[in-house]
């Protein structure tokens, strides 16, 4: 007579900085699931024009989109 055991599968212990992503994750998540496509775009575009200009860079609107163009570290 066979005797069937339980098999049961342990999830592997997380990593502190995987913790810390899914946590900012979240966070994103929540500050932005209430926000219509159009605020959300609104509110890319002026966090990329932020993260440019503390690059040195500005955004230039052209005829297929924007170019971007060195302006000098701030």
């Amino acid at each position: 007579m066979e005797v069937k055991r339980k098999m049961s599968i342990r999830k592997p212990k997380e990593p502190e900085f995987m913790r810390e992503l899914h946590r900012i994750r979240e966070e994103m998540y929540e500050e932005s699931k209430k926000l219509t496509p159009r605020e959300r775009v609104n509110r890319t575009h002026k966090e990329v024009e932020e993260f440019l200009t503390s690059q040195g860079y500005r955004l230039i609107p052209s005829n297929t989109g924007y170019r971007m163009e060195f302006i000098g570290r701030c």
